[in-house]
């Protein structure tokens, strides 16, 4: 049974990976954690325009805080709320997990 109040770690390092990724505009390393369909369903375009509009405000400081996770058909998602040091919108991010690959990643 899973613990609730943590999500597993590989799921951890799966968002640090591509939240490094993200701040770091490296299109390579956001697909080192994902399954075939997360790859072709994220072109470098789509990533780079969330990369850009994320980077900036991640590298004044940044928090997760994780929220909770549930279970559609196979898949384990996991909800973690993304905040900036300086304040300003904050951000829900939706990982699909399918076993210890991610899925799909949203950021809304």
């Amino acid at each position: 049974m899973m613990n609730q109040a943590n999500p597993p770690p590989s799921v951890i390092d799966c968002l640090q990976t591509i939240l490094d990724a993200f701040f770091s505009g490296n299109y390579e390393l956001f697909n080192t954690v994902g399954n075939l369909s997360y790859k072709a369903d994220i072109s470098r375009q789509m990533f780079e325009g969330v990369s850009k509009q994320l980077s900036s405000q991640m590298g004044k400081g940044y928090t997760t805080t994780y929220l909770d996770h549930l279970k559609q058909l196979h898949y384990q998602i996991y909800l973690w709320k993304l905040s900036f040091e300086h304040g300003g919108d904050e951000f829900v991010i939706r990982m699909t997990m399918d076993g210890n690959k991610v899925a799909r990643i949203a950021i809304a």
